[in-house]
């Protein structure tokens, strides 16, 4: 009895230690985590679902609005809501580009000033679509997207405003304005050749 004890405490003590094998290889699958993200074909991917979700769901809030609106007189006093729809276009266009470029501007100096990002320059800009990025090229993807949403988010909420302005107003002038808000949604659409394009300016500034 004393000695069957004893053998099972040795077993027990080495299916608990910490430094075993199994902690080698999580190691190991953290190490692959950091040195890479995801691909280009991803990010475009998601960032053609959103593309075509923003722009949908405005075209039918526009539609709706528009149905609603058809049997009711509209306002009185239609050049305050007119007005309120074309400055929401030019201060918002200027907005959805201005600062998505700043944030892409300090992306690209953040790529640049990675490690091998010089001798990379070429192999990066031409990265496999289907293939994990280095960090580096995945953080700037990424910046990418989060300034690309930015701009699409302000543009999808001057279509928004000027669709309200038509509902209240009929003019053609709202209706017109919405439509290029959303124009400027869709001009946003990305593709794995855009972002190509946009990692090579980058490395080249």
């Amino acid at each position: 009895m004393i000695h069957c004890n004893t053998l099972s405490h040795p077993t027990r003590r080495m299916n608990s230690d910490p430094s075993s094998t199994p902690n080698m290889q999580h190691s190991d699958l953290s190490d692959s985590r950091d040195s890479s993200g995801t691909t280009l074909a991803g990010w475009a991917f998601q960032g053609m679902v959103i593309t075509f979700g923003l722009t949908m769901g405005c075209v039918f809030m526009g539609v709706i609005l528009w149905m609603i609106g058809a049997d009711e007189p509209p306002e009185e006093n239609q050049t305050i809501f007119v007005l309120i729809g074309v400055v929401a276009l030019v201060a918002n266009t200027v907005v959805a580009f201005l600062v998505p470029a700043m944030l892409r501007s300090a992306a690209a100096t953040e790529l640049k000033s990675a490690d091998g990002a010089v001798a990379s320059a070429r192999t990066w800009a031409q990265w496999p679509e289907r293939e994990p990025m280095p960090l580096p090229l995945s953080r700037f993807c990424q910046t990418d997207q989060t300034a690309r949403l930015i701009g699409q988010a302000v543009m999808e909420g001057t279509a928004a405003i000027n669709f309200v302005m038509m509902f209240l107003t009929r003019s053609p002038v709202n209706l017109l304005c919405a439509l290029f808000a959303l124009l400027g949604v869709v001009a946003m659409f990305p593709t794995v050749g855009r972002m190509r394009n946009r990692i090579a300016s980058a490395l080249e500034a």
